[in-house]
């Protein structure tokens, strides 16, 4: 299991790295766009891998723009990074960052609690166009997460499995337990509800490891 912290801004780069993140998450619907000239600034003596995503209005994001729009935002950005976040309506642009190189998390987040087949159909979907399928759900009860928490065991690996909201937001520490690849947490901001704080994450998550 790897810590990534997602980036809202630039700014929270230093205390993400400071917190021994393994990985940075680029949050480019929330910072904007980044030009190459930037990018080059900024990243170059980045010790850590970069997952670059562009987050829609529809699973939990900002961004509200065409393909077109998403692919422009990636850009100035690909040479510096290992992951690309591309969610089922991008799915379209995995193969020429499979060819480029980049591994491809495949994301899908909803506000609903799929039972078990459901999630299994969701996680063959997304292996069909990406490297390491990324789930995250709605939990409305205790059964909801031991649901998420057993597919989340029994499902073929690579996979990241997460929840949305702060209700069952300790769920995001129980994952990891169970097989989750990754934990996303945050290093000031947090860009989801129920996000923990890199420190916070590595205190509780440290000593079992």
């Amino acid at each position: 299991m790897q810590f990534v912290v997602s980036i809202p801004d630039p700014a929270f780069i230093p205390a993400a790295l400071a917190g021994r993140a393994d990985l940075l998450e680029i949050r480019l619907d929330l910072t904007g766009p980044i030009s190459s000239e930037e990018a080059k600034t900024m990243f170059h003596d980045i010790p850590v891998p970069l997952i670059l995503t562009v987050r829609s209005s529809s699973e939990g994001g900002m961004f509200r723009g065409s393909p077109k729009e998403w692919w422009d935002l990636l850009q100035p950005l690909l040479p510096h990074a290992t992951y690309i976040d591309v969610e089922r309506e991008f799915r379209d642009f995995a193969p020429v960052l499979r060819e480029r190189g980049k591994k491809v998390i495949a994301s899908y987040h909803t506000g609903s609690m799929p039972d078990g087949g459901a999630l299994e159909a969701i996680r063959e979907e997304l292996s069909s166009y990406g490297d390491i399928p990324k789930i995250v759900v709605s939990p409305g009860s205790g059964d909801d997460v031991l649901t998420l928490l057993s597919f989340t065991l029994h499902a073929g690996k690579p996979i990241i499995t997460s929840t949305m909201g702060a209700r069952f937001s300790f769920a995001r520490l129980m994952l990891p337990f169970f097989g989750s690849s990754f934990l996303f947490c945050h290093a000031g901001r947090p860009v989801a509800e129920g996000q923990v704080h890199i420190l916070r994450a590595r205190e509780i998550l440290d000593p079992f490891l």
